[in-house]
């Protein structure tokens, strides 16, 4: 394996919604700086090398135009050429968005894998604590999870050197945790044979477990958008927006003890868009209890610490730090 010997690369991650971008540069002491952030809107693109191409103008005088390397962190399956996400705007091809965006090198790597990659640079003081827990935070596997346009999951494993398992946890089947749940369940069933956890747990998710529970009650669904339900849920203008908000916490809770167990997770940390939105109702809600009723693991899962956390930046850092620790052969 050839290290790349060059310290500044373009680093972006591509969501269903936003792409960011920024430059990184490994400074003198060996750690990841950003400069030149830019968001942009997936939509308003017809593809990410016209997105690449965009941010190259914008950048042009920071960059080698003629030898640019990127490491870019997207939703999805990265299977040889292809990204695999039904959430993207548009089909993604390593080579084809190569060609295209006139870049030296691309490399992808999964978005949720990228934000582990992150996990020895988050400093959970600055998280809100959802379980306490007493386990050394770097101990062991950190499990990485978020539910935004759709959910993602990835491992962070201890080294040296350290390593990633990036997950499809999201499409994994949902579990339903009381009565009311398996009702939910039913009624989706009726249209489709698998439902996944992405299904309710990630924004669209959201506004269909609204839906779905307006529907079951014979009620009127006036909200939109999963934004709008968040806004009545926290404002307590809408029953259901609050059951749906409830709901979609509990089922969460739920989940990341599932995979806490799963993966032997020595700390948990949740992000994503939706957590941010709903914090308050968050720490509210049945999400730890859920989180710990895991029968006989009780025990277990009640040593593991949970923590909210701002994902901001780090999936780029973490693309970075994948980048130029695995380098390319």
């Amino acid at each position: 394996m050839t290290k790349l010997l060059s310290n500044q690369l373009i680093v972006a991650d591509i969501g269903g919604t936003h792409a960011r971008f920024a430059i990184a540069v490994l400074n003198l002491q060996g750690e990841t700086e950003l400069r030149d952030y830019h968001r942009f809107a997936c939509a308003d693109y017809s593809s990410l090398a016209a997105i690449i191409r965009a941010y190259r103008d914008m950048t042009h005088k920071q960059l080698n135009q003629a030898n640019s390397h990127a490491s870019i962190a997207i939703a999805g399956v990265i299977e040889a050429d292809q990204v695999r996400n039904s959430n993207l705007p548009w089909p993604v091809s390593n080579e084809q968005t190569i060609q295209e965006s006139g870049l030296a090198q691309l490399r992808f790597v999964n978005d949720f894998a990228a934000l582990a990659w992150s996990v020895p640079l988050i400093n959970p003081a600055n998280a809100i604590i959802l379980n306490q827990g007493t386990a050394s935070t770097l101990a062991g596997p950190v499990l990485v999870v978020g539910p935004g346009t759709g959910l993602g999951a990835a491992v962070w494993l201890p080294g040296p050197p350290s390593q990633v398992l990036a997950t499809e946890a999201g499409h994994a089947a949902l579990a339903a945790g009381n009565p009311q749940e398996a009702l939910l369940l039913a009624q989706c069933w009726k249209s489709t044979p698998h439902v996944d956890n992405e299904m309710f747990l990630s924004g669209p998710g959201l506004l269909r477990l609204y839906r779905t529970l307006a529907l079951m009650q014979g009620k009127a669904s006036n909200l939109e958008t999963p934004a709008q339900v968040s806004a009545a849920a926290i404002a307590g203008q809408d029953s259901i927006a609050q059951e749906a908000v409830e709901t979609f916490c509990a089922l969460l809770g739920s989940l990341l003890g599932d995979l806490a167990i799963y993966y032997g997770a020595q700390a948990v940390y949740l992000a994503g868009g939706i957590p941010a939105q709903i914090s308050e109702l968050l720490q509210k809600s049945d999400f730890r209890n859920r989180f710990l009723n895991k029968g006989v693991m009780r025990a277990v899962v009640e040593n593991v610490p949970v923590y909210l956390i701002e994902p901001g930046q780090l999936a780029l850092l973490g693309a970075a730090h994948w980048y130029w620790q695995t380098g390319v052969s």
